[in-house]
């Protein structure tokens, strides 16, 4: 019980008083609630249920269901999660003579956790997809506030698939089926080149602006447990009546995305193809963007920088899988993947 104590405090004293970075090893909004013979009793059990809990979610998140079917992971506890976490912070605190109740914010570290799931034989898929720019919809073409306040929830930043929403205002001026002219416009106000549609009837639509592909799917409003397996705060909906309904929605739609994304950009292929790219930009700001996309894909397992110039730089890439899955990944991150009769294999931005 002692060291137990002493593990958790330690953590407490390194979370910081700011938010984590919405980076996909922190697991937020995870709710804890002990009851013990006193309080610092139920404060221990409380922060290690939770920290299982998070530990759980994560891993859920960074690995590939049917590799979990095959080889499910190990029963977690507290000593088998304690040295995967990097940092701790709690929050919404409430204590009584006995009972602790709160949330926690759990930060984990990423190489800790690669070498726990390379020992058991899973794939860590934590390469992000490029932000989505959420369009909530209603009847009456105005944006619901209560799926607004849902899809705004900062646990959802750190999925794999995260997600920006637009205003309501920004909303309001789509037609009831907009063109692609008009997603395209509203999603370069943000910056993105990816549009999320929401209707509360359960129908998704996810838009590429660049190409104006459109993929539909059907996720069920009202079924009772979150996807995502995190806590799910109640929220209050548009009447000011709080559900966690929306949240589960929200949950619901992110374990779609999150596992449509997996399965494109996870490497499966046991060859490693090695290969020169040109990497084109127009702008310095063009190069560091294209730059991190290639740092971060999950397919490349190497990229070496072979020259540089002013418009672009020839670079030696080595990825998984095919040619089509790294272009589908890097698709997402906003990078256009080209055949070109001269330069051969060419990046650019989208």
């Amino acid at each position: 019980m002692t060291r137990l104590f002493a593990f958790i405090f330690a953590f407490l004293l390194l979370a910081v008083p700011r938010a984590f970075a919405a980076d996909p090893f922190t697991v937020r909004g995870i709710k804890v609630d002990a009851t013990a013979p006193t309080a610092i009793e139920a404060q221990i059990q409380a922060m290690a249920t939770g920290q299982v809990e998070a530990a759980n979610v994560l891993l859920n998140r960074l690995t590939l269901e049917q590799e979990r079917a095959v080889k499910p992971l190990p029963i977690l506890t507290p000593e088998i999660v304690a040295p995967l976490i990097r940092a701790l912070e709690p929050s919404q605190e409430r204590r009584s003579s006995n009972r602790y109740l709160g949330q926690i914010t759990v930060a984990f570290n990423p190489s800790q956790v690669q070498s726990f799931l390379q020992a058991n034989d899973l794939t860590m898929v934590s390469s992000q997809a490029s932000e989505r720019l959420v369009i909530v919809r209603e009847t009456g073409l105005r944006g619901s506030s209560g799926l607004q306040a849902t899809f705004s929830d900062p646990r959802l930043s750190h999925a794999l698939t995260p997600l920006q929403v637009a205003s309501v205002e920004d909303v309001q001026f789509l037609s009831a089926s907009p063109s692609d002219d008009e997603l395209r416009a509203i999603a370069s106000k943000y910056r993105l080149n990816q549009v999320l549609i929401i209707e509360p009837n359960g129908t998704v639509t996810d838009v590429s602006v660049d190409t104006g592909e459109r993929n539909s799917f059907y996720i069920s409003p009202s079924a009772p447990e979150p996807a995502l397996g995190e806590g799910v705060p109640t929220i209050p909906d548009a009447r000011g009546v709080e559900t966690g309904l929306s949240a589960g929605f929200a949950d619901r739609i992110i374990a779609r995305l999150e596992s449509d994304w997996k399965q494109a950009s996870a490497v499966v292929a046991s060859e490693v193809v090695t290969s020169a790219v040109s990497v084109l930009y127009t702008s310095h700001a063009d190069w560091i963007a294209l730059q991190d996309a290639i740092n971060t894909a999950a397919q490349i397992k190497g990229a070496r920088l072979d020259a540089l110039s002013k418009d672009g730089a020839l670079m030696t890439i080595s990825y998984g899988g095919d040619i089509d899955r790294l272009a589908n990944e890097l698709r997402f991150k906003g990078v256009r993947v080209e055949q070109d009769p001269r330069l051969g294999l060419v990046f650019r931005r989208s």
